[in-house]
């Protein structure tokens, strides 16, 4: 549920560092290639609005904390988020759930509009720490797919075949296990574009 997820991002309790470090990467949509490295190191209190993100996250590699999963798959997220993502991922595997790939916290800017060099000028909620990527192999990113179809273009990832195996439906029990604690699985999200590996806040 959303207030549960509320609740953990909110009870999160963390002396922040004095620095904040963190290394991302650009989207340019005009010319479809990620730009960068490029690496910013800084006082935390100098953190500007574009670099805090939800439940009290950062783009800073000093608020990420490790996870690790019973099967062995290891990533790192938000202490804010830790114990939805974890304990939603754990449920999926006792359900018999196949995971094998997850990413959390990677910084980069793919959302937003475009600066005049065509480049993307906000940061993902993985910048922050706060969505995860699960199986990307089997549930890639699609453009052109307002509803699910073998014609919408695959842009990013593996190819989706619901019902296959490691691809996930609104049935399979990591969806369900993650929407029961607040997140959004990005098959289901508006839109001109499915992320069916994706699970964040608001999908995205």
């Amino acid at each position: 549920m959303i207030v549960m997820l509320l609740f953990l991002a909110t009870s999160w309790v963390e002396a922040h560092p004095k620095f904040c470090s963190y290394t991302y990467s650009v989207w340019n949509a005009r010319e479809r290639r990620s730009e960068g490295p490029y690496r910013v190191t800084k006082l935390y209190t100098e953190l500007q609005t574009h670099e805090r993100g939800p439940g009290g996250c950062s783009v800073c590699d000093e608020d990420q904390v490790p996870v690790r999963l019973s099967n062995g798959v290891t990533f790192k997220v938000c202490g804010a988020f830790r114990e939805a993502f974890q304990s939603g991922l754990e449920a999926a595997l006792s359900a018999g759930e196949v995971i094998e790939s997850v990413t959390g916290h990677r910084p980069s800017k793919s959302r937003g509009h475009l600066d005049g060099q065509g480049r993307r000028t906000e940061f993902s909620n993985h910048a922050y720490g706060a969505a995860l990527d699960v199986n990307e192999a089997q549930n890639g990113l699609y453009d052109f797919c307002v509803t699910w179809s073998p014609s919408c273009q695959l842009i990013k990832g593996g190819r989706y075949v619901p019902g296959g195996p490691r691809s996930f439906t609104s049935r399979s029990p990591l969806v369900r296990a993650l929407r029961d604690r607040g997140l959004r699985w990005g098959g289901e999200i508006t839109g001109k574009q499915k992320d069916f590996m994706h699970f964040s806040p608001d999908g995205l």
